[in-house]
């Protein structure tokens, strides 16, 4: 598939074809017996007994509950013992205990040996031990445990408990990546939310603004609709869109300059809006601003409308546009990645990416599932350029193919 050539695209080609439910209409309680089931019955096809969660997303997809997300991202502070068979305990933070026992019939103060230096070893000891203990009331009593993440001590800790500790991502990623229908809704709800931020956004953009005033603008209409946060920064204008991934700082937007955005949100009960536009200040492009515009805009829609059910990534990336040579060491990570309570499961490659720090895997025997979430994505920006494009599309899977989650227009002074 050519891209940035004769082929016509509508400059809006989405249109919302989703019912947005209302709040009411979802089951919460089938939410979170659902994702269980379906962690379970994953742990079970591959053959482990018993998890061991400290990362809140796989938390709160075993057990519903959520607590100071940010914080506990990156300290020890709060976890979970999920078995294959039966319900988890919640190990809470001691002070959040009355939150998590709202989801929760079994929730026990959480030890923590994080910050105390020498003094850790011998608290990390005594939290193994525990957790050997707690493994044999479940019925696990030496069964390997599968761990999603720990710091040095804790690691030593198991060991020394004679505890074998073995990794959870295969149950955890087959299981999150096809959305259960109370899923699904939610991530609905939240594409309005995710076009709510992408209006307010633009509507704030002019000469003077600086990088970090959007962040303000957009957080806002995060908060606004019971959003929780952003988990990057990922706001770049004028010569800090090329190369992409610069974050939000005090640059000043100038006219004429493209300013892009990837929205990177956790919004209502958790689930990822993910999407990224380029708006441009003013009203006079460039030609070359439209020649990486019209390139990044084919590609992502480009891959939108290649996407079926069916397919193997293997398949999908070689049926994707690919990018003009001269736009190709610059493109993004990859052509696609799963999202739902973070971004989830195995990416989608470029076929022919060779950078050092690439991917540097295919997935050839995975496939494309009705149900599963996407964020296809496409950077195009030249080489030593002086702006770059950056767009991005968050899609459901159907029977049809992919429909997107947020219809926000794309900009059309840079598509004429």
């Amino acid at each position: 598939m050519e891209v940035g050539g004769n082929q016509y695209r509508n400059p809006n080609p989405h249109i919302q074809t989703f019912r947005v439910p209302n709040l009411s209409e979802i089951d919460f309680s089938a939410l979170r017996s659902n994702r269980l089931a379906r962690l379970q019955q994953m742990m079970h096809r591959h053959g482990i007994p018993i998890c061991l969660f400290y990362n809140p997303a796989n938390i709160r997809y075993a057990t519903g509950t959520e607590v100071m997300g940010v914080w506990t991202a990156t300290t020890l502070a709060r976890y979970a013992l999920v078995p294959a068979d039966g319900a988890p305990i919640m190990f809470e933070y001691m002070n959040s205990i009355h939150v998590s026992e709202k989801f929760v019939d079994d929730v026990r103060p959480a030890p923590n040996w994080q910050y105390k230096a020498t003094e850790g070893l011998a608290a990390a000891n005594k939290w193994a031990e525990e957790i050997k203990s707690v493994m044999g009331e479940l019925g696990y009593a030496g069964e390997p445990l599968a761990v999603d993440k720990l710091d040095g001590y804790g690691f030593i800790a198991l060991q020394n408990a004679g505890i074998t500790v073995t990794d959870p991502s295969p149950a955890t990623v087959d299981s999150r990546e096809v959305k259960t229908p109370e899923e699904v809704q939610l991530m609905i709800l939240n594409g309005g939310a995710g076009d709510a931020m992408l209006s307010a956004f633009e509507r704030a953009i002019r000469p003077g603004i600086r990088e970090y005033e959007l962040m303000g603008v957009i957080n806002k209409a995060l908060f606004d609709h019971h959003g929780e946060f952003m988990f990057t920064r990922l706001i770049a204008s004028g010569t800090n869109t090329n190369p992409w991934m610069s974050e939000a700082h005090d640059k000043v937007i100038q006219p004429g300059d493209l300013v892009g955005i990837d929205t990177d949100a956790n919004v209502y009960e958790g689930y990822v809006v993910d999407v990224s536009r380029t708006f441009l200040c003013g009203d006079v492009a460039s030609e070359g601003q439209k020649e990486a515009y019209r390139i990044a805009y084919d590609c992502v829609n480009g891959m939108r409308e290649v996407m079926k059910p069916g397919m193997t990534f293997e398949e999908f990336g070689r049926a994707a546009p690919e990018l003009p040579s001269e736009y190709r060491n610059g493109r993004y990570a990859a052509m696609a990645h799963q999202a739902g309570l973070e971004d989830e499961g195995p990416g989608i490659p470029y076929p022919d990416d060779d950078r050092s720090g690439g991917w540097g895997v295919s997935f050839p025997n995975r496939t494309i599932q009705e149900n599963m979430v996407f964020c296809l994505e496409c950077y195009a920006g030249k080489d030593g350029g002086q702006y770059g494009v950056k767009l991005e599309d968050q899609v459901l899977v159907t029977k049809n193919g992919a429909i997107p989650f947020s219809t926000y227009p794309f900009e059309a002074k840079l598509l004429t």
